[in-house]
């Protein structure tokens, strides 16, 4: 008896199984095959062999003299992590067998040659995938890890320059023509976007790895919303932009951290700025809903998103066909507004017409 997964080559089984009639049944069904099989009758004996040879794979019963039950798939699976196993069992433990390590399970009285056979191939090829995906997600991790740590580095000599720059704008470092300050105001401007997409790349990889310890206390959103326009009030004026703000009378409470509330102000409000045109409309509303929850909207008359492109807007590095040309950008600013919106358990949302506008919604809930 052979199957093509394990002709061209001997596989050396581990069976550790307390019943000695039932083990040599067992091994006899791997006659003719190209499986070399031990046998242990005790956990203890199966861990010692585990530790002084190598095996490909575990046939495991789990009702043993020195141990019972899913404790002695956590001791083998604990003992030799990157062994599959398949589990020989009476019990109804299936479920939870294949939850603590397990790759796959044989109802005892069920097991022939074949059935045996196929199932030493299957956890095999488990154990196998779980390796590699394991392995792949450990290199997305390192060059994550090696992104996050060059833009870090990256971030502080930008920050240096721009103040240099601020000095010599201002003129405080000599007479600059007008020309000069001008052409060094472009340079601070473009210093300016990329700190914006080395930020958001930042705030997503610590997000992501969950080094981002929000900061919840209870905050006025009418008093974030204040100071984020405080700080772009310039731009707006510069680009001639009609600026449109409608909140709340009264205060509207959250629990949330406000530097993260801010880099979505700054994302979305950002984006409007970006997209509307000289002469254009930006709309800021912000109310309580129902008296569960503050409604916050940003409205821009800009270019609008295509309805097909509307679902993509909040994934990961998207950026619509119809501004990728026109703008810069990493497309990950909408992405973090949804991840920082979610944390404090709250919505966001997309509504756009094409050659129209914008909107976007967040919703999150009152403060009690």
């Amino acid at each position: 008896m052979s199957l093509p997964e394990l002709e061209n080559s001997t596989v050396s089984i581990l069976l550790i199984e307390d019943s000695r009639a039932c083990a040599l049944a067992i091994i006899s069904m791997f006659r003719n095959s190209s499986v070399v099989a031990a046998t242990a009758h005790t956990l203890a004996d199966g861990l010692l062999k585990l530790a002084a040879h190598e095996f490909d794979a575990i046939l495991l019963d789990l009702t043993l003299s020195d141990s019972r039950g899913l404790d002695t798939l956590v001791a083998v699976r604990n003992c030799v992590p990157q062994i599959p196993i398949v589990v020989l069992t009476a019990l109804d433990e299936t479920e939870e067998a294949i939850e603590l390590g397990a790759q796959e399970y044989l109802l005892k009285e069920e097991v022939t040659p074949t059935i045996l056979l196929r199932a030493i191939c299957r956890a095999r090829a488990r154990m196998k995938s779980r390796t590699a995906e394991s392995e792949r997600l450990k290199l997305y991790e390192e060059r994550e890890d090696f992104m996050a740590t060059l833009t870090h580095d990256l971030k502080n000599p930008i920050i240096g320059s721009n103040r240099i720059l601020d000095l010599m704008v201002q003129q405080k470092l000599g007479n600059l023509s007008e020309q000069q300050s001008e052409i060094l105001a472009a340079i601070k401007c473009s210093n300016d976007v990329l700190l914006e997409m080395i930020s958001n790349f930042l705030d997503v990889y610590r997000n992501e790895k969950d080094m981002h310890d929000l900061r919840l206390e209870v905050i006025d959103m009418r008093v974030v919303i204040a100071k984020h326009l405080k700080s772009i009030q310039p731009l707006i004026e510069v680009k001639g932009i009609n600026l449109s703000v409608d909140l709340e009378r009264e205060e509207v409470p959250i629990r949330g951290d406000q530097t993260s509330m801010m880099r979505v102000l700054d994302n979305l409000v950002g984006n409007a700025v970006k997209f509307v045109g000289e002469g254009g409309s930006i709309s800021i509303r912000l109310e309580k809903h129902d008296r569960k929850e503050a409604l916050l909207q940003v409205s821009d008359t800009g270019p609008g998103i295509p309805k097909e492109e509307q679902r993509h807007v909040f994934k990961r590095f998207w950026r619509s066909n119809t501004t990728r040309t026109s703008s810069s950008g990493t497309g990950l600013g909408l992405y973090l507004c949804q991840q920082i919106v979610e944390a404090h358990r709250g919505s966001i949302s997309c509504e756009a017409e094409e050659s129209k506008g914008t909107t976007f919604t967040v919703r999150l809930p009152l403060a009690a």
